[in-house]
């Protein structure tokens, strides 16, 4: 089986986190695991090996992306992070050149089955209404949602409605 057909189970966003953190970079910590391994478990093992290898940075890009693949490996705690490192402003993008800047908030907005309302991601910015909007809406549903990990989302064990 080739790699593409190894990792796709993955889903889009997680993908999108590897490709980011140079898991299909030969020079850069590539992500090739085991034919037999847990691939889920390897997801969040590169993870958590990209998260120490970079604990010391401080650009908060850098921050959000590691917390968005610790997010989409089941750590809600790393919402915490994402919405503590929005952007000043807006980011956009020029035909999907720079993925890797916004990842973390399409991995916060795609993963957590946050209501229409708040899903606009061009609107979170740090110091907005909808951050802090983003925060109360987690604190009050924060022990509701569990973590799905073949689909890579939260769902809501009771109506967050």
């Amino acid at each position: 089986m080739d790699r593409l057909a190894r990792v796709s189970p993955l889903g889009l966003q997680r993908l999108r986190v590897l490709d980011c953190l140079g898991g299909n970079s030969r020079f850069s910590g590539y992500f090739e695991p085991a034919a037999d391994a847990d691939l889920y478990k390897a997801f969040a093992d590169y993870v958590a090996q990209m998260s120490q290898q970079w604990a010391a940075e401080t650009q908060p890009v850098l921050i959000s992306l590691l917390a968005a693949g610790r997010l989409l490996a089941g750590d809600l705690a790393a919402a915490d992070v994402i919405l503590d490192h929005l952007p000043a402003e807006a980011f956009k993008l020029d035909h999907g050149a720079g993925i890797c800047i916004v990842m973390p908030l399409y991995a916060l907005s795609t993963s957590l089955p946050l209501p229409a309302s708040l899903r606009d991601t061009d609107r979170w910015v740090a110091g907005s209404a909808e951050q802090a909007a983003l925060r109360t809406w987690l604190a009050e549903h924060r022990d509701k949602l569990r973590w799905v990990e073949a689909d890579g989302v939260y769902h809501a064990d009771r109506d967050i409605g």
